[in-house]
């Protein structure tokens, strides 16, 4: 019994250090396990890389903002797997094989892309009737402009093909174009279908401003025929728009300032004011002649000419 013992003891050593590999050992296998992951999942990245470095080349922004996403979720996936590989050595030779190359690929569109979703943002966001974030959103495209042209000075990026710019200014240029046509359509139909000189009023500078605005906007397209069409869409309905109603809207402020005035006590100061308002009227009349202008609505000039007879009255003390 006793050597039967000292057999099994015998036996059991030596089996049990075969089956359990030194801690060094145990290591070099995981190590190996996790950079063959990270080779793995960096070839994966190289191809949709190349994928994209040739729709980036071929100019087509909406194809790069479709591939945009998968080369990003890549990378993370990447970078993920490298930082479990050990040896600092080893993760930066992988991480220059496979991170670097794409990360400036993704900074040298990244603005682009950002351009083009944040101006379907802004279409969007008129379908649907928030007018309110237009401003802020195009202050911001602004900026993502100028950041452009400076991450692609600072990095030393090769330009993108012109029909990426040529594309996305294009689409700004019809976003300000379709904001500009809502504006002109408020106060077309305050002053003709659903007249209401206030409501006018109201939405009469924003026209304005934003007429400004489209054609600047409409000024950055390169392409000829486009810029054409965005003129006939957008701008000169408005223009007409501006033109027929300007001197009914200058009348209403010009009465207003009277009334204000008189409210005051400053009498002498709101006749003299109120003495300009037969100028406007005959100006008016003019533009409309001139233009082959449709009047405004019977009820705007009904209105108006309602105003005019109160403040004449106090004017003079009946």
């Amino acid at each position: 019994m006793l050597v039967t013992g000292m057999t099994a003891a015998m036996l059991i050593t030596p089996l049990a250090a075969v089956s359990t590999p030194a801690p060094s050992a145990y290591a070099a296998a995981t190590s190996s396990a996790q950079s063959r992951e990270a080779v793995k999942q960096g070839d994966l990245l190289l191809k949709s890389l190349n994928v994209y470095k040739n729709t980036v080349s071929m100019g087509n922004i909406d194809e790069i903002n479709e591939l945009y996403d998968g080369l990003t979720k890549q990378l993370s996936i990447v970078e993920k797997a490298i930082g479990k590989v050990s040896g600092l050595s080893n993760r930066n030779m992988l991480l220059s094989k496979y991170a670097v190359p794409a990360k400036k690929e993704i900074e040298r569109t990244i603005y682009e892309v950002s351009q083009l979703r944040l101006l379907s943002t802004i279409l969007i966001g008129l379908d649907e009737d928030e007018y309110y974030t237009y401003d802020t959103d195009m202050a911001k495209l602004e900026r993502m402009k100028k950041r452009a042209s400076a991450i692609k000075e600072a990095g030393g990026y090769k330009a993108l093909p012109a029909s990426i710019n040529l594309d996305l200014r294009k689409a700004e240029a019809f976003a300000a174009g379709y904001n500009l046509s809502y504006y002109d359509y408020w106060v077309d139909e305050s002053t003709g279908a659903e007249p209401d000189i206030d409501d006018a009023d109201l939405y009469y500078d924003d026209l304005t401003r934003y007429l400004k605005q489209t054609e600047m906007k409409i000024g950055q397209v390169a392409d000829k025929t486009y810029r054409t069409s965005l003129l006939q869409e957008f701008v000169a309905p408005a223009k007409v728009t501006v033109e027929r109603t300007k001197y009914e809207i200058s009348q209403l402020r010009l009465m207003n300032l009277v009334s204000e005035l008189i409210d005051a006590g400053n009498i002498e100061e709101a006749k003299t004011q109120f003495s300009k308002l037969e100028g406007l009227k005959t100006r008016a009349a003019a533009i409309k002649e001139a233009g082959g202008y449709e009047p405004l609505a019977k009820a705007i000039r009904d209105e108006l000419l309602a105003y005019e007879t109160d403040l004449k009255a106090v004017l003079e003390g009946k």
